[in-house]
């Protein structure tokens, strides 16, 4: 159903005029008591969408618009940037770089239709604005479903719903919804899937020209009657306001400090726009961010595997990630999950390729759960025939043994054969226990070729076929599920002494 310009530009105007009452006086405006905004003609979400295993609470999903109301786009077309002279050279554009192509995606669109569906370089993408956060982010549409199977390519559109403040996206396969910032599944058959983040990088058209001038941007000639010479937001940029109610908000920054937000599983970080400066490398969990601030934002130049980025306010970033640390410099990021830590669950395969709920196994704590890196490693095979040598130890403490690895079930079982090991060893196969446990971390090049040179070829050994590893780690986790010992590090030469982990056992008997 296609909307008339008129209607979606009242629209906008009445979100906009929905803001909490805030003294005028008042420098630092007190945070609002949470209310859930339902407007009248809204979305039905029940009706409309699946929210079969909904991961995030109901009631503090706003309701603000119809399905569509806001219309994304698919396969819209493109003219050479050179020629968009409608675009001036201040106008905002998000850079999409896949394999030798680069679009531009203004975002004098993406205010209008939030969504862009396309295929860049062979590479289903999706290029996504919520403007109530000044939020972008690009992500592959191609995903898997939990523990395998079939990939899909997926279309995404507006659902009219906000979370937190940001765009609940909804996929149109499955009429599940999807969050922006939370960049994974919140329902549906998909939901806790996590979308593959791709570098977000912003800068003005006049940069976009120099860098790209033969590259194409996407045209304002989209099918849709819309003022693309201006954003209906002006007025609440200017403003510390927010439109809707957030549950939950940190207060290290002001609201709209605008940088960029990154995570590696369940760790995040916000690094201010102003601590940017000309050019930033991080050195991350997953591997160096290469970052600079730009006239328009934030220009992520290249972002390792398994880390997310998007530009955005503070805000709404430390709503989704309420644990997030501001950083000006360099991360001070140790491994592991802390003593007294919830241990995550995840999903596991185990040598004969079964599958194995990592959770299930806490009931029958304690366990001793250490993670290594692969057969192929000296060290760790080293290690495990010394944890082999104290399994009778360990069991007349009271623990169970259990080894995880990313490498494949076959790979898994050879070392089980060749160290004649007595205990279980199963493979994450996903990498989802070494993320959850904030161990998950990508090797870099010069180590990769320096790896290949002693003829050792990680990717072909771990089940996601990529380098991809844990951080050596020992972790022992009671009936409750709580960690009660633990040792992590990234120096691959280091491991937890058995003796203490034995000590920590025998307490807890």
């Amino acid at each position: 159903m296609r909307f008339p310009r008129l209607f979606i530009t009242m629209q906008l105007i009445a979100l906009v005029s929905v803001l909490p009452v805030v003294a005028e006086d008042d420098p630092k405006p007190a945070k609002p008591a949470f209310k859930q905004v339902r407007r009248p003609g809204s979305v039905d979400l029940d009706k409309e969408y699946d929210l079969a295993n909904l991961r995030i609470p109901k009631d503090q999903i706003h309701t603000l618009l119809p399905r569509d109301a806001i219309p994304a786009l698919t396969d819209p077309k493109r003219e050479r940037v050179a020629e968009a002279k409608w675009l001036p050279d201040d106008a905002r554009i998000v850079a999409v770089t896949v394999g030798d192509q680069t679009l531009g995606v203004p975002l004098r669109v993406l205010d209008w239709h939030e969504v862009v569906n396309t295929t860049l370089g062979g590479e289903p993408v999706a290029v996504t604005y919520c403007p109530l956060c000044d939020s972008a982010t690009v992500f592959s549409r191609r995903v898997r479903p939990p523990g395998g199977g079939e990939e899909a390519v997926l279309e995404f559109g507006v659902s009219g719903a906000l979370f937190n403040s940001n765009v609940l996206m909804y996929d149109r396969r499955d009429k599940a919804l999807w969050s922006q910032l939370g960049m994974r599944a919140v329902s549906g058959p998909l939901a806790g899937v996590a979308l593959k983040m791709l570098p977000v990088r912003l800068q003005p058209v006049s940069q976009f020209r120099e860098a790209h001038p033969d590259a194409s941007i996407v045209s304002r000639d989209t099918g849709h009657e819309r003022d693309y010479g201006r954003s209906p937001y002006k007025r609440y940029f200017a403003s510390d306001r927010l439109m809707v109610p957030v549950a939950q908000m940190g207060d290290a920054l002001p609201r709209k400090t605008l940088g960029l937000g990154f995570a590696v599983g369940e760790r995040a970080w916000f690094l201010p726009a102003d601590a940017i400066g000309d050019g930033l490398t991080l050195q991350t969990p997953a591997g160096a961010l290469h970052v600079r601030r730009s006239d328009a934002g934030v220009a992520v130049d290249r972002a390792p595997l398994g880390l997310q980025t998007a530009q955005t306010f503070y805000y709404s970033w430390s709503a989704f990630f309420p644990q997030t640390r501001v950083v000006r410099g360099a991360l001070d990021i140790a491994p592991g999950l802390p003593v007294g830590s919830k241990a995550p669950g995840a999903a596991l395969v185990d040598i004969e390729g079964k599958p194995v709920e990592l959770a299930t196994l806490y009931k029958d704590g304690p366990i001793v759960l250490t993670f290594y890196r692969g057969g192929w490693c000296p060290i760790c095979t080293r290690a495990l025939a010394g944890w082999q040598k104290r399994l009778a130890d360990v069991r007349k403490a009271g623990g169970t043994f259990i080894a995880l690895t990313p490498e494949r079930p076959d790979e898994a079982a050879r070392t089980i054969a060749k160290g004649q090991m007595a205990y279980t060893v199963l493979s994450d196969a996903r990498h989802e226990a070494a993320k959850a446990f904030n161990l998950h971390f990508v090797m870099d090049d010069a180590t990769r070729k320096l790896y290949r040179e002693y003829g050792i070829d990680v990717g072909r050994a771990n089940a996601s076929s990529t380098w991809e590893l844990p951080a050596p780690a020992t972790f022992v986790i009671d009936r409750d599920g709580i960690i009660r010992y633990a040792f992590a590090d990234w120096d691959y030469q280091r491991r937890a002494n058995p003796d203490d982990v034995i000590a920590v056992l025998e307490k807890l008997r």
